[in-house]
């Protein structure tokens, strides 16, 4: 109900109506950006500042867990692109676009951290999965309408989703090893597949973070007890109504 909750829904049409903005030549204008930036981080610094008071313990305590997973994943890319610049001899066309895939980075972990602590990792996985098959479904139908073979191997893109999402329903820790290992195998296959086309290391690492990330981060969850965020999450649920 968005009269009993309506900071998510807030918070949520913020964010949402930056990214509708249109923007110049394909790129979003400044305030679009900015209302994207008050949507996602303006709800915590107003609880942090004690201004706002609408979570309860378990609630908190799941904020608090997303926001220590940010900071594994964010540290982590930070450390990886060190080693990739400073000791691989490689040179970054446009290094500002390094803020567009921190930012990336650390708005990808954080939804699927919480929709995993609310809704555990199962059902997470299974509709996140669904979501991105449909999607990568519909766009490569409108975008190869008229090549079919293209058409035929860009769906075959979609099976990790929706296979991934029926094996988590019902095999929710072999999913988790079989999405791991899926993960790996785009890893190299894209990478090397962006390499030879010559794809800016950004962009590259920014189309990787869209396909591979939901794979990995649902793996590792799916092997992380999912029966315990799912529990708790329930109990949270019951305690509510």
């Amino acid at each position: 109900d968005p009269r009993a909750r309506p900071v998510p829904w807030v918070s949520g049409a913020l964010v949402l109506l930056g990214f509708l903005l249109p923007g110049r030549e394909g790129t979003p204008s400044w305030w679009a950006v900015l209302l994207v930036g008050l949507g996602t981080f303006g709800p915590g610094l107003l609880r942090e500042l004690g201004w706002l008071h609408d979570l309860d313990e378990f609630q908190q305590q799941a904020a608090r867990r997303v926001g220590y997973h940010v900071f594994l994943v964010v540290g982590l890319a930070a450390f990886l692109w060190i080693v990739f610049v400073r000791f691989g001899s490689r040179q970054l066309k446009n290094p500002e676009e390094l803020a567009t895939f921190f930012a990336a980075v650390l708005w990808f972990t954080w939804m699927l951290s919480s929709l995993v602590s609310y809704w555990g990792a199962r059902k997470t996985a299974e509709r996140v999965f669904l979501l991105y098959g449909g999607a990568w479904l519909l766009f490569n139908i409108l975008g190869n309408l008229r090549q079919p073979l293209a058409l035929f191997m860009q769906c075959l893109l979609t099976v990790p989703f929706f296979g991934g999402a029926w094996l988590a329903r019902r095999w929710p820790r072999p999913a988790g090893v079989l999405l791991l290992a899926a993960s790996a195998f785009f890893l190299v296959f894209l990478g090397r597949m962006h390499h030879a086309r010559g794809f800016a290391p950004v962009h590259a690492a920014v189309t990787l973070l869209l396909f591979v990330g939901p794979l990995l981060a649902s793996g590792i969850a799916l092997l992380g007890r999912p029966e315990r965020a799912e529990d708790a999450s329930s109990a949270s649920t019951r305690e509510l109504s």
